[in-house]
């Protein structure tokens, strides 16, 4: 090893300004291109949350092969030369400028996309991803030779501040004011300006060992005593909690950049003040916040308000915060001396993949619900009960013994939900699109009892179980409903007869209930994203076996599905296209956007009808209606569904079409809803801009 002795050191002010600008920058761009690269691709694959916690899983292994890379490199060689083979690796990757994905990647079927995703990123960001990831470990290790009086432990805190700036200015900043090209344009300008300074520091590393009289020591001895396990327990449990909380975070809600953006900024910010203010890490306090958070989430159920939806944020968010408190707090007081500092970071990001992994690959093979979330909570819950026994204070055993019973009652009532539920589950399947349950439903009541498809706790559909009653749909999708009555009243059965054919698309299977409404000669076409609610509603629902309609199902994204129909020149001409995508949790937003709206019109016929089943109770979906309405020139009304003892989870409904005289029908015009809300308040959303907070209800549950 060589011992460094400087005869004129550079001034410390300049060196921590060029290495810290380097580092945050560096930062910075690590995590503005997640959410960016993640707002691509998410239209490409159903928009399901799940396109996001795998991005998260590349991205960590792509830092990880950064980390490798750069202690590989900081080992066996000089800083000068490691400074010199930086220089080319930085412009090499200037090649793979400017970070966007090209169509071709979006997805042809609806197979696990997973390793499509991971190749995709890879083939995008992958070279610029890595070489970012590098900064922090390298120039580390050169600012240790160029002044060793500078700590570290700061400029890793930097780097993360400038990683946390990036992520929050994609949704607030970059999103709504940038197309994607320009999204794209801006990003790889301050890549260029990254290799500028990473040069920069390069040649100030040069020198200075130019300058620098080196005497040949032997090597320090090897540490076996470094807590390289710990390292890995800690940093791996932050990344499972803070994927695992993104699917607790957004499975109840939409999929979008914000809600990715909150729970790892959050992470982030555990990161900064962890290592850059370590004082703000006391270890009692973010015990009992943590086991008291925690309790709460594992009480938490369903949220059916948007009070409801805001508390499940807030308890969630917190939890995850306090919980990555915890591991990074402990991270930070276990980091070695920095000649030891590559080896940590590689640690640190080799927990990280490997959080991803069990998250992102093990978990959805090895659960069939997203146990791996209660799994991480009781994991830190007991590092936590751990450290508040270590600390040994009297005052602090009745924190512990009030946060540790109420930890106790929410781990009791998980427990207790899930040993109800199998009295009712009939199956249940985990894939990459999510959970979903088939489940008994009033089975006491042979004239009621049914089963039904459940996706984020959520109905997706339902059908009776006795003889007579099956091809019967319930409320929401009979015949008094707004699809009934776009059935009966659609213009080519008012012209040609009431048992006229119609060609019917539907974006979203379900249980298959629309098929009970088709009539002989009737064809009907359903696009369903996920195979595995096509295997189930194949095997415990007989709407489509029964149905009188012809009926097909195509396996896929039906956004993307439509758009290669076009393409193809094969316009559906659908009389009627039935939007039944969007109950359960995490509606896919990119099928309610104006250029989805553009491609639906150009399969729809002339005087076709529009019907849409977009109600979400957290939300208030009327002035997105009326905006998308005013947008093409169509004519959009209202139909509510009122919840009763015989409809005990109603459907409503917003029913588009050009044909003027439908709504006048007196049928019709007798069934039809004043809007919610004020009536007048209009929203439009694009693939570009999709903001979730135009339409949040503040009213109360309706």
């Amino acid at each position: 090893m060589e011992r460094i002795h400087a005869q004129s050191p550079p001034s410390q002010t300049a060196a921590a300004a060029l290495f810290g600008a380097a580092m945050a920058l560096s930062g910075f761009l690590l995590f503005l291109v997640q959410p960016m690269a993640g707002k691509f691709i998410l239209p490409w694959f159903g928009g399901s949350a799940s396109t996001w916690i795998v991005s998260m899983l590349f991205f960590q292994i792509a830092l990880l092969a950064g980390y490798v890379y750069a202690y590989g490199l900081s080992r066996p060689l000089s800083v000068a030369t490691q400074a010199r083979i930086q220089i080319a690796v930085v412009l090499a990757a200037l090649v793979a400028l400017p970070v966007s994905p090209s169509e071709g990647w979006k997805a042809a079927s609806a197979d696990d996309p997973t390793w499509r995703i991971i190749a995709l990123l890879a083939a995008t960001v992958g070279a610029p991803y890595v070489v970012l990831s590098t900064t922090t470990p390298l120039l580390s290790r050169w600012l240790g030779c160029v002044r060793p009086g500078l700590s570290p432990a700061r400029f890793f805190a930097a780097a993360n501040a400038g990683a946390f700036l990036g992520l929050l200015s994609y949704p607030f900043l970059m999103e709504p004011n940038l197309s994607m090209r320009q999204q794209s344009l801006a990003w790889s300008a301050g890549f260029v300006v990254y290799v500028a300074l990473v040069m920069t520091c390069a040649a100030v590393t040069i020198r200075a060992a130019g300058r620098l009289k080196l005497t040949e020591v032997p090597p320090p001895a090897a540490r076996d005593g470094d807590p390289l396990g710990a390292w890995l327990l800690y940093a791996a449990m932050g990344s499972v909690l803070l994927l695992a909380g993104s699917n607790a975070v957004t499975q109840f809600s939409a999929v979008v950049p914000f809600l990715w953006v909150l729970p790892l900024a959050l992470y982030l910010l555990s990161f900064v003040l962890a290592f850059g203010a370590q004082r703000a890490y006391a270890r009692p306090l973010y015990a009992v916040v943590f086991l008291i958070a925690c309790g709460a989430a594992l009480l938490l159920g369903t949220p059916v308000t948007p009070t409801e939806l805001l508390a499940h944020l807030v308890v969630q968010s917190a939890a995850l915060f306090a919980g990555c408190m915890i591991c990074h707090g402990e991270l930070a007081r276990l980091q070695p001396a920095p000649e030891r500092a590559p080896k940590f970071y590689l640690a640190v990001a080799a927990g990280g993949a490997l959080g991803g992994v069990l998250t992102a690959i093990i978990a959805p093979m090895a659960f069939n619900t997203y146990f791996e979330h209660e799994l991480v909570l009781v994991a830190i819950a007991l590092v936590a009960l751990r450290l508040l026994l270590r600390a040994r204070k009297p005052a602090l055993r009745g924190a512990l013994a009030a946060a540790g019973a109420f930890f106790a009652i929410g781990l009791a009532s998980t427990i207790s939900e899930e040993l109800d539920t199998r009295g009712i589950l009939v199956e249940r399947v985990r894939n990459f699109y999510g959970v979903l349950e088939v489940v008994k439903e009033r089975e006491s009541d042979p004239e009621k009892y049914t089963l039904a498809l459940r996706q984020g706790g959520v109905d997706q559909g339902w059908q009776f179980q006795k003889d007579e009653f099956r091809l019967t749909p319930p409320c929401g999708y009979d015949e008094s409903s707004a699809l009934g009555l776009a059935l009966r009243h659609q213009a080519r059965r008012r012209a040609e007869g009431p048992d006229a054919p119609l060609r019917i698309g539907v974006v979203g299977l379900g249980a298959g209930m629309v098929a009970g409404l088709g009539h002989t000669g009737d064809v009907l076409r359903y696009y369903e994203l996920n195979p595995a609610v096509v295997d189930l509603a194949g095997r415990y629902f007989s709407f489509l076996r029964d149905g009188k309609a012809k009926a097909d199902v195509l396996i896929g994204d039906a956004r993307l599905m439509m758009e290669r129909q076009l393409t193809e020149g094969a316009p559906q001409n659908f009389d009627i296209i039935v939007m039944n995508a969007f109950r359960g949790g995490s509606p896919p937003m990119h099928l309610m956007t104006r250029e989805a709206f553009e491609i639906y019109l150009a399969h729809l016929a002339p005087q076709g009808v529009l019907a849409i089943n977009f109600e979400l109770d957290t939300f208030e979906m009327a002035p997105l209606h009326r905006g998308m309405a005013r947008a093409f020139g169509l004519e959009a009304r209202w139909f509510e569904t009122r919840k009763g003892v015989d409809c005990p989870a109603p459907i409503s409904w917003a029913l588009y079409t050009r044909d003027k005289e439908f709504f006048m029908i007196p049928d019709v015009a007798q069934a039809i809803s004043p809007w919610r809300g004020d009536g007048r308040s209009e929203v439009v959303w694009t693939d570009k801009s999709s903001n979730l907070m135009s339409i949040l209800n503040l009213g109360t549950s309706r």
